[in-house]
């Protein structure tokens, strides 16, 4: 097989992001409750923003109502073994400055060593929470209260990707940039003639 191209290869992730989000649309489409209006009410009630175009985290209006994952499609996989979700349960209206940081609380420990924990699926302990500022202690208690009421509602907003589904992917993927490759390659042999 022709080299591996640096440009296709830094998107290898953005594809297998895509791939997730639509194969775990279809995977829990059957068990994942509908969302409702009574449940859009009750996110609101819980972060306390008036609708679904006010950010979580400033109470700004949001630019884009897509709204950020809670739990990550992929971003916690290889520590928790699960891919989020891909419906309105799981998404939380937060604006653009905050989508990349407001899940992540900085810590120091006893020894003066950094650390951060990811709100998006890790816990703080009591004493993490009472170094948190005021306005961090609201959004989690506010985000572990939604964990809380989505479990009532049967929700789970990160599941175990089949195996099977995962090694489909990759044959895929590795299928797929086989072909590019060679497509690269037999470009190059057009401009050598």
């Amino acid at each position: 097989m022709a080299g591996q191209s640096s440009k296709m290869k830094s998107r290898l992730s953005t594809i297998r992001y895509e791939m997730t989000r639509d194969f775990i649309a279809h995977h829990t489409s059957k068990i994942i409750p509908e969302f409702t209006s009574e449940d859009e009410q009750k996110m609101m009630e819980i972060f306390e923003i008036p609708d679904m175009k006010t950010c979580v985290v400033t109470g700004e209006k949001v630019a884009k109502s897509g709204g950020d994952h809670l739990f990550e499609v992929r971003g916690y996989l290889k520590k928790t073994g699960k891919v989020g979700i891909e419906q309105k349960w799981n998404r939380l209206p937060v604006s653009t400055s905050e989508n990349i940081r407001y899940k992540k609380f900085k810590f120091t420990d006893d020894n003066d060593k950094s650390y951060t924990k990811n709100i998006g699926w890790e816990e703080l302990t009591d004493a993490e929470f009472n170094l948190c500022t005021p306005k961090q202690q609201r959004l989690y208690r506010n985000i572990r209260k939604w964990f809380s009421y989505c479990e009532e509602k049967n929700v789970t907003l990160g599941v175990e990707m089949p195996d099977s589904a995962r090694i489909e992917m990759e044959k895929a993927i590795d299928s797929a940039m086989e072909i590019l490759l060679e497509g690269i390659e037999r470009m190059k042999n057009t401009s050598s003639n």
